[in-house]
């Protein structure tokens, strides 16, 4: 089936999107891992071995590997979702 031109573009803003998104998410990931925010502070291991799969990740997805885009969606979808059960948990504490 011939793709219009309209479409590739859609896609590619798409693809853009979760790319952007899963690294600002990974960043964030590993600046709070490095930093220990919330929690006692990571291993260096734990930081450099979260980096090292996270642009792997990142570089195989740029590649347009099926599993690796796979990995970034499920990612961000995960980052979202948890981000609303986060402002669902802090308003029930607001309103009790």
């Amino acid at each position: 089936m011939k793709k219009f031109e309209w479409e590739s573009e859609i896609e590619r803003k798409k693809q853009k999107f979760y790319l952007v998104s899963f690294a600002l998410a990974a960043s964030i990931h590993i600046f709070i891992s490095f930093f220990g925010l919330g929690t006692e502070k990571s291993s260096e291991f734990h930081v450099i071995s979260s980096f090292l799969f996270y642009a792997i990740v990142f570089y195989l997805g740029l590649q347009k590997k099926f599993w690796a885009e796979f990995i970034i969606k499920f990612f961000v979808w995960l980052n979202v979702f948890l981000l609303f059960v986060i402002a669902a948990v802090k308003i029930l504490e607001l309103l009790l």
